[in-house]
């Protein structure tokens, strides 16, 4: 075995001294804590899904796997790019606290489309609205409705046209 050793203004330094002091130096750090989590927004769903993830440690690839999507989709969920469909929010649903992930916006909308076509159906019944005057209440086409009470799923874009009005006639989920 050979022997560290240098030279240091003009003095002879052994090395393997210098690495036992700063070793033990190392080793008297007992930790450091670093919090991650708290420096993330709550606004949206992306910031939402990102700080739960961080604290669930797990990985993109590994909530990828879970709703059997991409990794890059579940980036771009992270950083508001797309939005998650009801099937994908119902897998996140068995890993995640769906409803904190949820809780505002467009994806508690989309995850509860259901309870707002409820709202809905009653809303009209209730005025005595043709599903014509609803839709042009609301801001949208017939067609659009009916495509709702067929299975389809509003879209982001729609939900941010029609906001105001959803919320003015209590529509919201």
């Amino acid at each position: 075995m050979y022997k560290s050793a240098t030279l240091v203004d003009n003095d002879i330094v052994d090395l393997t001294k210098v690495d036992a002091t700063i070793t033990q130096e190392l080793k008297d750090i007992h930790s450091v804590n670093i919090n991650l989590v708290h420096e993330f927004k709550e606004y949206t769903f992306g910031d939402r899904l990102k700080k739960s993830k961080i604290e669930l440690g797990l990985s993109v690839s590994e909530v990828a796997k879970l709703c059997n999507i991409t990794n890059s989709v579940i980036s771009g969920y992270e950083c508001n790019r797309y939005y998650p469909t009801k099937e994908v929010l119902n897998l996140l649903s068995s890993k995640f606290d769906i409803e904190y992930l949820c809780m505002d916006g467009y994806t508690k909308l989309v995850y509860n489309f259901d309870i707002f076509l409820d709202r809905l159906k009653l809303w009209i019944t209730k005025n005595n609205y043709t599903r014509e005057e609803a839709a042009k209440k609301i801001g949208v086409s017939s067609s659009l409705f009916r495509y709702w009470f067929n299975g389809g799923i509003i879209s982001i874009s729609t939900y941010s046209q029609i906001y105001i009005n959803l919320d003015k006639y209590d529509l919201f989920a």
